[in-house]
């Protein structure tokens, strides 16, 4: 298997919107329909209060969690189309 690469991991979702938005790129923004509803909303908000509290919040929480083993048997749901 080839290992994922993510060149713009550490950049925020801000900037790489900007800077489509100055080079002219297309950029879509549309959500999911059950968007609204998910869990994922909270913890959103959640890092969105913790980074206007520390700017560099959601920075240090993504390079501790490159540090935490995930066993191969965890459970994943099944993703379904929006």
């Amino acid at each position: 298997a080839v290992a994922r690469w993510k060149p713009l991991r550490h950049a925020y979702e801000k900037e790489i919107v900007l800077y489509a938005y100055f080079e002219g790129l297309d950029y879509v923004s549309t959500e999911c329909v059950y968007a609204p509803h998910a869990y994922r909303g909270y913890a959103r908000s959640l890092l969105k209060d913790l980074e206007a509290t520390r700017a560099s919040t959601v920075a240090a929480l993504g390079h501790s969690g490159r540090r935490l083993a995930v066993a191969a048997e965890v459970a994943t749901k099944t993703l379904g189309a929006c």
